[in-house]
């Protein structure tokens, strides 16, 4: 495909999105994964550390910092190679989309870790197009990039990560020294993604996560390969809206900025170039491609413990609302069973989760 280039209105090139080669996992490799999610999820529901009395419940981003309902409005700068499906204007109108959205911000750990711990944070957003399309946005902190290059990896990781739960330090070391020796990680990948890990959590600090900038894996609209971030808005104050020592400490900045006024972030994107800057399958490179603002994510009122409870009801995949490429197509399987796992805990169905989004206005 030629990489077409266009001119965004900050004067950069911006490509088509073209080019890109995608490389898919095998079904074993699926499968085994989707094997492992379930077996992680047990593990964590049966570990005395985690408070679920052996219930299952969300492979990943266990704890809900804060769930509430917003909006997400698009831009008319969208690149025209994302001017479709989720980002297309709407109907015969000539105005872009305004949509209704549940937002769930959470930190990464299997379990209900203190936010002062060192951990990843995220953020997801639910919403439907009005053609009745479920499009979900999944982001994270880790610097535009992922610890592991492949959905194996990251799998491989997470074992050892719950070992560290079930069985502290001791826990973590033998399970490491088992995977980096037994050849599941090796050496020098290991080192390398411990070390992304480590630079991700133990040596940022979090001040509040309307100031972090949260990036997604990469996904396809129409022939376009892309990445979506959440970037803070030029005009978020800094610093944390009260006391960063507290165990609720993210959740309560929230709070405590949404009696202020409304919450804001930037949805950007980014489209592919070449597989040098922008590679589609490798997961922790950082993308090296210009950025347009195409929307703004809003949320403007304190959620009830009704909504929240709700939010934290829902189940999200980066596959929706696009076409899955590179590690997200593992990430979709994975995410599926992880939801299938936890169906007893009052799992909203898709259309249940787009009745509540759209009774909140």
């Amino acid at each position: 495909m030629a990489n077409e280039t266009k001119v965004s209105a900050a004067g950069q090139q911006v490509g088509s999105g073209t080019g890109w080669e995608d490389h898919m996992d095998t079904p074993d490799i699926l499968a085994t994964l989707v094997e492992k999610i379930g077996a992680q999820q047990e593990s964590i529901a049966s570990s005395s550390r985690t408070g679920l009395g052996g219930r299952i419940d969300r492979g990943q981003h266990q704890k809900q910092v804060m769930g509430a309902f917003g909006t997400l409005r698009i831009f008319a700068t969208v690149p025209p190679a994302l001017a479709s499906g989720p980002f297309a204007k709407s109907g015969d109108s000539d105005a872009p989309p305004l949509y209704r959205v549940a937002c769930r911000f959470s930190n990464g750990q299997p379990c209900p870790f203190a936010d002062t711990e060192a951990d990843v944070r995220g953020v997801a957003v639910k919403f439907f197009t009005a053609e009745g399309t479920e499009t979900d946005l999944l982001v994270t902190n880790e610097g535009g990039r992922s610890h592991a290059r492949d959905a194996k990896s990251f799998m491989e990781i997470a074992d050892v990560l719950v070992s560290q739960i079930e069985g502290g330090l001791a826990g973590l070391i033998e399970k490491t020294t088992a995977d980096v020796f037994g050849r599941k990680l090796g050496p020098v990948e290991a080192a390398r993604s411990f070390g992304i890990l480590f630079q991700a959590t133990k040596l940022h600090t979090v001040a509040s996560l309307t100031t972090e900038k949260f990036w997604g894996s990469v996904v396809k609209c129409n022939d376009a390969a892309f990445k979506y971030s959440l970037q803070p808005c030029p005009d978020t104050v800094p610093g944390t809206d009260g006391d960063r020592h507290g165990d609720q400490y993210l959740r309560n900045d929230l709070l405590n900025r949404l009696r202020k006024g409304a919450l804001k972030w930037q949805l950007v994107v980014q489209l592919f170039t070449d597989e040098e800057h922008t590679p589609v399958n490798d997961a922790s490179i950082v993308w090296e491609a210009p950025t347009v603002v195409i929307g703004e994510l809003e949320i403007s009122s304190v959620p009830s413990a009704e909504e929240e409870a709700t939010v934290n009801q829902m189940a999200f995949n980066p596959a929706n609302g696009f076409e899955p490429l590179g590690i997200t197509h593992a990430r979709r399987v994975v995410y599926a069973a992880s939801a299938a796992n936890r169906a007893d805990r009052g799992l909203l169905s898709s259309a249940e989760a787009r009745a509540r989004i759209e009774r909140t206005y």
